[in-house]
């Protein structure tokens, strides 16, 4: 492929998620929604901050990039998703709320690491596929 026929390193990551590019500058932030039948204060949700997994990649340095994820989860998958990322060598952080009155209960999980962006990728990717995020 000439040069203009190339993906960028950016779309490159999004397609691991079989998701879309958000923003290319200054990081590479790329996701996907989830499907989740959920309404807040009574209101079907589709909104890219109810729903998402996504993940962002920044700051390269021979390579290794600071990789951040973020998902919203069900209270029935916050465990099992854990152990899958930790397994794989991946640091949760944080697990909290964004909404009041959403139905089912959402919560969001955040994760990260500093490596290569397209091993972070494709462990978060598989990590949601193993328990079935997807």
């Amino acid at each position: 492929m000439g040069e203009y026929g190339r993906k960028s390193t950016c779309q490159q990551l999004a397609d691991i998620i079989g998701g879309m590019v958000i923003s290319s500058s200054p990081a590479c932030v790329v996701m996907r929604n989830r499907n989740i039948n959920a309404t807040i204060l009574g209101h079907r949700t589709l909104s890219a901050l109810s729903l998402p997994f996504g993940l962002s990649f920044e700051n390269n340095v021979r390579g290794e990039t600071l990789n951040l994820g973020e998902t919203v989860i069900l209270q029935e998958e916050i465990n099992p998703f854990i152990s899958a990322l930790r397994k794989r060598g991946i640091i949760v952080t944080a697990i909290h709320n964004h909404w009041l009155f959403e139905n089912p209960r959402l919560m969001y999980m955040h994760w990260e690491n500093v490596g290569d962006p397209f091993e972070f990728a494709q462990k978060s990717w598989d990590a949601a596929l193993e328990v079935g995020l997807f």
